[in-house]
């Protein structure tokens, strides 16, 4: 059971009637229920509630029924919930040991219908384990892929470095650099000093933050397959195989749930 059809993405005029001011008040309750859910237990599901949660006043019946959906889903997965497990373990006591920061951000290019702005998805990982994920529409409209890549990238880098002064100021150890995936070849050579163009000048600015961040040694771009990055399903809803697999990397798979 998917949280959204697959390749769906919702719009003000979807074609049906508005919600009466009661169903408007039914869709609201449902919708701020489900962002407590997701936000403390439920993370792959935020790209479907974050196009819900835009809609708060002039919701259609075809919101309504994307609402359901949703809700079944969770119905039919309630087993699954936000899986921390990390693949180091810190004893407490060694000041040597050096916690590993990861992230992986992807975007969706005019992910948007209404507004054609891009969608930014980002997951930081402490010591193999999802400790922040986002699912956000971009609050620019961004020229091109890249841009757009770039912009997701430099969300995802902010919450690395936060989690990284988090335990820095605990006087604890951060194993450097951090390295942030991408899915994008283009970003990834931007941000290497591989590539570059007058016609890139328009994401000067988040380049020279990354480029910054990879000359002093606190952070590195690297490219990943799309088939492995798992923060695709928070800009895109994808097919029941896809997520899965990737939706896995947060509440974990059934199997491991049942043990």
């Amino acid at each position: 059971m998917l949280p959204a059809s697959i390749g769906s993405r919702l719009s003000k005029d979807d074609g049906t009637e508005l919600l009466t001011r009661e169903e408007q008040t039914v869709y609201r309750k449902g919708v701020g229920k489900l962002i407590h859910l997701t936000k403390m237990s439920r993370p792959e599901t935020k790209n479907r509630l974050r196009e819900l949660s835009r809609f708060m006043s002039q919701a259609t019946q075809g919101h309504m029924a994307a609402l359901k959906q949703l809700m079944l889903h969770y119905l039919k997965t309630p087993e699954r919930g936000w899986f921390i497990k990390p693949n180091a373990k810190w004893d407490g006591k060694d000041k040597s040991f050096e916690f590993v920061i990861h992230g992986m951000s992807d975007a969706e290019y005019a992910g948007d219908r209404d507004e054609f702005r891009s969608v930014s998805g980002a997951t930081t990982f402490l010591c193999g384990a999802p400790i922040a994920v986002r699912s956000k529409m971009q609050n620019i409209v961004t020229l091109s892929v890249t841009e757009a890549e770039f912009v997701a990238a430099v969300g995802c880098a902010q919450d690395m470095l936060f989690a990284m002064r988090v335990l820095e100021d605990m006087e604890l150890k951060v194993q450097k650099p951090m390295v942030l995936y991408v899915d994008n070849k283009g970003a990834v050579d931007l941000a290497n000093n591989w590539s570059s163009a007058g016609r890139t000048r328009h994401v000067a600015n988040r380049v020279a933050f990354l480029r910054e961040l990879k000359e002093e040694g606190t952070l590195v771009l690297n490219w990943i397959s799309n088939k492995n990055m798992c923060s695709d399903i928070l800009t895109k809803n994808v097919g029941l195989k896809d997520f899965n697999k990737h939706a896995a990397v947060y509440v974990g798979d059934d199997k491991s749930m049942s043990e």
